[in-house]
């Protein structure tokens, strides 16, 4: 099934850019015009079913103000999965989507981690870039193995870093 064109985008949907909102602008079953489109997804993101086919509302975002179907990923600058203003939107590969993602470790610093058996400074910091694992070195705290990685992570990503 292709993607929905952009002429008939326009038609049935409206999209508030200020608030990243879309509604509905042709009544549908169990849909009155004027009510907001989607919902959320099991994994955060808002999802609008239009003709059997799903679609991320982020994308869908990209697509209604550019014409242009984004050529890989759409990121959300804050993180946050439901802000779909376009001016929070920005595509990515999957590496810079990835440099955006938030710490999921258990000490709380993205990029570092405990090693027990290095007694004088446990904590050591790495960061991945274009599949590879790059060593930042061992320290004595998680804020400087931290700081290690935060720096590699601004050179390495740029905007898109988020340490």
């Amino acid at each position: 099934m292709e993607n929905i064109h952009h002429d008939e985008l326009i038609r049935i949907l409206s999209y508030d850019k200020g608030t990243g909102v879309f509604y509905w602008k042709e009544p549908r079953p169990k849909i009155r015009v004027g009510m907001k489109a989607g919902s959320v997804h099991h994994r955060g993101y808002i999802n609008i079913e239009i003709y059997g086919k799903h679609y991320a509302a982020h994308r869908l975002a990209w697509f209604y103000e550019t014409k242009f179907w984004p050529a890989d990923q759409i990121d959300h600058i804050d993180r946050d999965k439901t802000n779909n203003r376009i001016e929070n939107l920005r595509q990515a590969t999957n590496s810079q989507n990835r440099a955006n993602s938030s710490n999921s470790n258990k000490n709380g610093f993205k990029g570092v981690s405990f090693k027990h058996w290095l007694k004088k400074n446990p904590y050591q910091a790495q960061i991945t870039f274009q599949k590879k694992v790059i060593y930042l070195g061992c320290f004595a705290t998680p804020e400087e193995a931290h700081r290690a990685y935060s720096i590699k992570a601004k050179e390495l990503h740029g905007e898109f870093s988020r340490p």
